[in-house]
């Protein structure tokens, strides 16, 4: 047989099967004729033909076998329920103080004294660690005695001048050797002070591996410094949230580690551009942290409520489409009427839509879409089922 008669042959049965159940979704299909039961006798008294017309009528009260049923399409509903189309962003994000660094020597020397304790808490200007200074002292002594020394050439010479014995020249020369002396000091100052490591804000110190003896450089981590009271949460938030999320914001954190604690913050700061890779926008915000108990590095669940509008909302299920969009089925006065949607968002098995011919309350079909058409009787299964009390 050739590749053109096959094709045909093909299409000739397709167009027999199509047109066959066409014929029985439409309840074309012919009654089977039943082989006609001898005429019961008229009961005595009763008029002429009355046995035949009982016959006819048992025949008709009998549903013929292969005819399919014209009434009512049953079908199973749900009603319309509103919800807020407000946004919820939930994220991860990773905590950290709001001012932390790791300390470290500004100069080599050696220890002289360690005056805190690990993960206590100093006070900005406190005093760490303690270098030995000794020649530095030296060098302030010297630098103090050489000012001392020049301002007394000095309050000579202006003495002089006085009664015209020295000259404005020397005067001169005696202010700027004091400006000298001043500076040397200044100098030797600063370079003492680099020897005593304080703190520069108030926090928390964290571990150290230094003792009295060792030898540190300007490459030796003394301890870490946090600003504990105040901490930040680093996290990011999707593409879709950029527009909502501003300073101030209010957010609430969570975290596995402090079960059933819940911490309140607000936004302190939003990037500036998103990232075109994972298209999310980073997020900074701040939380309290007056207890103490919250570390840096430790994650937390963030969220994030964004208040919408109340929209009709219905199961999932309900929802049909074809060319024209999607719509849902709405029964009323037992008729099923074709309603056109506008799909808002979609959660856990629901839909929020957007539709002028919805409202609270109304019976949308969830079951039983494939028979309906626009005006078609319909018969809820809810009351088309007996209840469990009837006889």
């Amino acid at each position: 047989m050739s590749v053109f008669k096959q094709i045909l042959l093909s299409l000739v049965v397709i167009v027999i099967a199509a047109g066959g159940w066409f014929a029985y979704d439409r309840g074309w299909f012919i009654p089977i004729r039943q082989t006609a039961a001898p005429a019961r006798p008229a009961a005595a008294g009763s008029p002429p033909g009355a046995g035949q017309a009982d016959q006819q009528a048992s025949r008709g009260a009998r549903a013929a076998p292969g005819v399919r049923s014209r009434g009512a399409a049953p079908v199973i509903t749900a009603p319309v329920t509103t919800a807020d189309d407000g946004v919820q962003v939930d994220a991860i994000g990773t905590v950290g103080a709001t001012q932390s660094i790791t300390i470290y020597p500004q100069v080599t020397g050696i220890v002289a004294e360690v005056d805190f304790t690990q993960g206590a808490t100093v006070a900005a200007g406190q005093t760490l660690v303690h270098l030995v200074d000794d020649d530095k002292q030296v060098a302030v002594a010297q630098a103090q005695l050489a000012l001392d020394t020049a301002n007394q050439a000095l309050g000579r010479v202006q003495r002089l001048a006085k009664t015209n014995n020295a000259t404005a020249v020397s005067v001169d020369d005696a202010e700027t050797a004091v400006r000298k002396a001043e500076i040397d000091l200044k100098a030797a100052q600063i370079d003492l002070a680099k020897y005593t490591i304080t703190a520069p804000f108030a926090g928390v110190v964290g571990l150290s591996d230094i003792a009295v003896g060792d030898l540190v450089t300007t490459q030796k981590p003394i301890t870490t410094l946090d600003n504990m009271a105040t901490l930040k949460v680093s996290f990011v938030v999707p593409e879709r949230a950029s527009g909502l999320v501003a300073d101030g914001q209010a957010v609430s954190a969570t975290t596995a580690a402090l079960p059933g604690k819940t911490f309140v913050g607000k936004i302190s700061a939003v990037d500036s551009r998103a990232d075109p890779v994972t298209r999310t926008l980073a997020v900074e915000a701040t939380v309290s942290n007056d207890a103490n108990i919250l570390k840096p590095g430790m994650a937390m669940d963030v969220s994030m409520s964004f208040p919408g509008v109340q929209r009709p909302v219905v199961p999932s299920l309900a929802v049909q489409w074809d060319k024209n969009g999607p719509y849902v089925w709405k029964i009323k006065d037992a008729t099923a009427h074709r309603i056109a949607i506008s799909i808002i968002g979609r959660r856990s098995g629901e839909v929020l839509l957007a539709s002028n011919d919805l409202a609270v309350g109304d019976e949308v079909v969830v079951e039983g879409l494939q028979r309906l058409r626009d005006g078609a009787t319909v018969t809820p299964a809810a009351a088309a089922a007996p209840s469990s009390g009837s006889s």
